[in-house]
């Protein structure tokens, strides 16, 4: 993790300390004490947030990365079972979203999905279809080593 991203996240630490002050006695119970003692140790102690308990949760101006963490403990912690389920199926939508923006962007050809229900097996591509491909890309390259070889050939054929 970058130092900015460590910085942010104790900032983030301060905001979640906040917020777990104000639950409740029984939802505090659900969540381990190490977690609650690993967050108040990794606070940064220069940040002020105050929980304004006039509003509620979604109207607090918290950082993403506390929000991030909010959702997370939720999950873990807070959730009843039927719930829990509905989250993974969402993580598992969002994690096949942005791995398809990925294959989108860079182009991941090489790897492809074999036809299966859960979709887990992943193959690489046989070795011919791979040199299909490279036969395809831009003869340039070919062109320069080619002249190269000729200049080579006529410098040390001139003796």
């Amino acid at each position: 993790m970058t130092n900015e991203k460590s910085i942010q996240y104790k900032k983030a630490y301060v905001e979640l300390n906040e917020i777990l002050r104000v639950l409740s006695k029984e939802q505090k119970e659900k969540i381990p004490k190490n977690f609650i003692n690993n967050i108040s140790k990794n606070m940064d102690k220069n940040y002020e947030f105050t929980f304004d308990e006039s509003k509620g949760i979604f109207e607090q101006n918290l950082m993403v990365e506390t929000e991030a963490l909010l959702v997370e403990i939720y999950e873990r912690y807070l959730a009843q079972s039927e719930e829990k389920e509905l989250w993974q199926k969402y993580d598992r939508f969002c994690l096949d979203k942005i791995e398809n923006e990925k294959r989108k962007k860079y182009n991941v050809d090489i790897f492809e999905r074999k036809d299966s229900p859960d979709k887990q097996n992943i193959v690489i591509k046989n070795e011919d279809s791979l040199k299909e491909e490279k036969n395809n890309l831009p003869v340039e390259h070919k062109k320069k080593f080619d002249k190269l070889l000729k200049f080579f050939k006529r410098l040390f054929g001139k003796r």
